[in-house]
């Protein structure tokens, strides 16, 4: 079940990064939100896998997933691929594999 959300999850995430659209709204509350999109998807991650190593790999493949968006980007009218975007992704994905895993390992010791 965890792989069909997962996947379902990127899906979504590739939806939403190229889909055409006209204008986007000004501001920098679009790095929150690929902060926190990336950062569910790193912790949705976590419960695909039994090791820490493998999970580094998910975190490095969801971050690599992120840079293939933003290439992408630049085919789709309407969108810019952005390098802030990408470092916005790349935190969201470490704060969301600090935290689900600092939440397992308490979990666990308990």
């Amino acid at each position: 079940m965890a792989i069909i959300v997962f996947l379902i999850y990127g899906l979504l995430v590739a939806f939403a990064s190229l889909r055409v659209v006209i204008a986007l709204p000004p501001g920098q509350w679009d790095k929150l939100g690929h902060f926190l999109i990336y950062g569910v998807f790193s912790i949705l991650g976590y419960f695909l896998v039994k090791t820490p190593r493998a999970y580094q790999w998910v975190c490095v493949s969801i971050i690599l997933y992120s840079g293939l968006m933003e290439v992408a980007q630049s085919y789709v009218p309407g969108r810019v691929p952005s390098g802030y975007d990408l470092i916005a992704n790349t935190l969201g994905v470490l704060l969301g594999a600090v935290l689900v895993t600092s939440m397992a390992r308490a979990i666990h010791t308990r």
